[in-house]
């Protein structure tokens, strides 16, 4: 049985500032994210040294987040289909000026939806992420019995949850905080089911 430890990377200044962070906007993290990282690291019941492999987006938050907790332990194995949603010209933008000019390209919880593609330039669809996503869990699926930890974003987070739950509905999925995480375990029949999601301890 594989067994995925998803962690959203850390805060970084457009976390903080509430702008769209996509992955063209590729900004380490700040303070406070660092301060999130390191007591991640601190409150892990689990050992650095139990895990077999580490993932992360090759991103500069997802990057730093995965050195932090790694502690120069292992070989960080850096997978772009990890990398964030692209948000295109949206990204970097306040979200709650383009949420005033576009306010049906977001949900209730002021989430983008599929349809921000009709007014992002070179948006990426949700189905482009998915995809890469699917590949990413059928690769690890034949692993064998490994612990793999995975440092991403929250709207890769969200896919995964998305794709291992069925849940039809993207906006039914919420956002992790950041360095929350969420586990999910693949059976050997290659069936995945989710474990528990954005945990700030206890990974």
């Amino acid at each position: 049985m594989v067994e995925l430890y998803i962690v959203r990377h850390g805060e970084t200044d457009t976390n903080y500032t509430g702008k769209i962070n996509g992955s063209a906007t590729n900004l380490p993290l700040n303070e406070t994210g660092r301060k999130q990282v390191t007591y991640l690291r601190e409150h892990m019941v689990m050992d650095i040294n139990d895990f077999d492999e580490i993932y992360a987006s090759p991103l500069k938050r997802a990057l730093e987040t995965a050195e932090i907790l790694n502690q120069n332990t292992h070989t960080i194995k850096t997978d772009d289909r990890l990398k964030e949603i692209n948000y295109g010209s949206w990204d970097g933008l306040l979200a709650s000026e383009v949420i005033a000019k576009h306010p049906d390209g977001f949900d209730e919880n002021e989430y983008l939806t599929e349809d921000y593609v009709k007014y992002a330039e070179n948006g990426e669809p949700y189905e482009s992420v998915y995809k890469r996503i699917q590949s990413f869990l059928d690769d690890v699926s034949k692993e064998g019995d490994k612990k793999i930890m995975v440092v991403c974003h929250g709207f890769i987070t969200r896919s995964f949850i998305k794709l291992v739950t069925k849940i039809p509905d993207m906006k039914d999925v919420y956002e992790p905080i950041n360095a929350g995480v969420t586990k999910i375990k693949i059976l050997p029949s290659g069936h995945p089911y989710m474990t528990y999601f954005n945990r700030l301890e206890n990974i």
